[in-house]
């Protein structure tokens, strides 16, 4: 954090004119709420000041959107609103695609959070359009991802959940080929954490679990902070161990959960996290913590109505003022318009891909994946019991003996290895020795981030504690799954907690 003001000088000061640069990465992905988790009212002060004294446009622009930003973040959303719409006026004068895009994704984010779905796509919508005129594909091609993101929300709120998790999916492919580690860790922790609500919707906590797991591994190892994005991991986290009667685990997430909205001016965040943490100290039978949460989130439920009613007569009176601004200043051709109510109706984000002449290098992308083929062909009922038998396998933790192989699992399920194989290549996406490493791997993991003890133990231990057979096998799988070395990563849980 201490390079914090540094980062954010050289993100908004340095922008080369071409059109290439206008797309900046770590803006984009919202890098820059890395100052504000600490001390908003520096990096409000930064931003006011770049745009008194800057004399180019585009400084300015991008020095409105940091203010917007910072301002969600407390949940001013009227404010922040304001600010994204001044912000995009400039963008529509300067031709600035790449900022029209990405300032229309965030303001379809604060139109849906208070409930305005048909608006809120609208401006998805827009964020298409304007990220067919940007000239880089690659860039494009980002912009698109972070739009389709957001469309997964409305997945959610619409309860569309198996869309949902096929175009994330897609996504973390996509995302997983940014060079930037920093960037890429902060995508594939939002993917992961979507993933994980969407199977929670679903009742498969289990999934949900791992997901979420994913998700604080991923946030972990990204250098940017962004507190909304790690509570929401940590308290579902929380949520899955008060579920599963976890609560030694639970209160490791409590902490962490509460770490952050304790410094936060957020108060819809922390309705959700005084909701858990109350049913928490409930379950463990302080009953003194629980009646002071129990009475917060009482009190910041009250709270949240009153402003979420006056925000919503502020932001429609805005929303009128934004349709005139893209009626005068960017008229849209009959093409941009068909493309408006293309994506608009769009049922689901994998036949946005599967729509190859919108965007040939979407094709391009894809053309490498491999194909998939039949395999072999069972009952549903026999996939069904196998999907049953792995579950219970998985509880068992019996993927911690050195000693598992393929034979014996095909025989503990009581089946055979073609159709072992074929339920773990549909089911699991992996092969038997993906799988058991990807378990055994997860478990540890688990260890690490909810009991500190295992942050002291040698690599050798922690290898033999989860089944593998040699400390260079174990750190192999290690950061196959989770892009650093176990020695990394437990350097970086000790830094986030000291």
């Amino acid at each position: 954090m201490k390079y914090a003001l540094l980062f954010l000088f050289s993100l908004l000061f340095y922008f080369p004119k071409d059109e290439d640069f206008k797309y900046n990465e770590a803006f984009c992905s919202g890098a820059t709420l890395d100052v504000s988790s600490e001390n908003s009212l520096i990096s409000m002060r930064v931003a006011d000041s770049l745009f008194m004294y800057s004399e180019s446009n585009q400084n300015k622009m991008y020095a409105l959107m940091l203010k917007s930003i910072l301002l969600e973040q407390e949940e001013k959303r009227g404010e922040s609103i304001d600010f994204a719409l001044k912000s995009l006026k400039m963008a529509k004068r300067e031709n600035n695609y790449c900022l029209q895009s990405r300032i229309y994704i965030f303001l379809s984010r604060q139109y849906r959070s208070i409930g305005f779905i048909d608006k809120g796509k609208y401006l998805i919508a827009e964020s298409f359009v304007a990220s067919s005129k940007i000239q880089n594909k690659e860039h494009a091609l980002k912009f698109i991802t972070m739009a389709n993101l957001e469309l997964v929300e409305y997945s959610i709120e619409t309860k569309e959940y198996a869309d949902a998790i096929e175009y994330l999916k897609s996504a973390i492919f996509m995302l997983s080929k940014e060079k930037d580690e920093n960037i890429k860790y902060l995508d594939l922790a939002n993917c992961e954490e979507k993933l994980a609500r969407c199977f929670g919707k679903l009742n498969d906590n289990k999934s949900a679990f791992i997901h979420y797991l994913n998700a604080s591994s991923y946030i972990e190892q990204s250098a940017f902070v962004e507190p909304l994005l790690e509570t929401r991991i940590y308290n579902g986290l929380l949520s899955m161990c008060l579920e599963q009667e976890q609560l030694d685990s639970a209160k490791v997430y409590v902490d962490k959960s509460l770490g952050i909205v304790n410094q936060e001016h957020n108060d819809f965040i922390k309705e959700d996290v005084y909701k858990n943490v109350a049913e928490y100290y409930q379950r463990i039978e302080v009953l003194d913590s629980f009646k002071i949460f129990a009475c917060k989130y009482r009190a910041v439920i009250t709270e949240n109505k009153d402003n979420r009613r006056i925000l919503i007569n502020k932001a429609s009176n805005e929303y009128k003022e934004l349709l005139k601004g893209i009626s005068i200043e960017d008229p849209s051709s009959s093409n941009n318009i068909i493309a408006t109510i293309f994506y608009i109706l769009i049922p689901s984000f994998g036949v946005y891909y599967k729509r190859k002449r919108v965007f040939k290098y979407v094709n391009d992308v894809f053309r490498s994946a491999p194909k998939k083929v039949p395999g072999v062909i069972y009952s549903k009922k026999t996939e069904r019991i196998l999907l049953i038998k792995l579950e219970d396998f998985e509880d068992s933790n019996r993927f911690l003996d050195k000693n598992m192989s393929s034979a014996i699992l095909v025989a503990h399920l009581n089946t055979n290895t073609k159709y072992l194989r074929q339920v773990l290549k549909d089911h699991k996406d992996s092969d038997f020795n993906t799988y058991i490493n990807r378990l055994r791997i997860l478990y540890i993991i688990n260890k690490l981030n909810t009991n500190s003890d295992y942050l002291n133990y040698k690599i050798s231990y922690l290898a033999d504690e989860c089944g593998f057979s040699s400390h260079s096998k174990f750190s192999t799988s290690f950061k196959k799954f989770t892009n650093s070395s176990p020695s990394f990563y437990i350097n970086n849980l000790n830094n986030k907690t000291t």
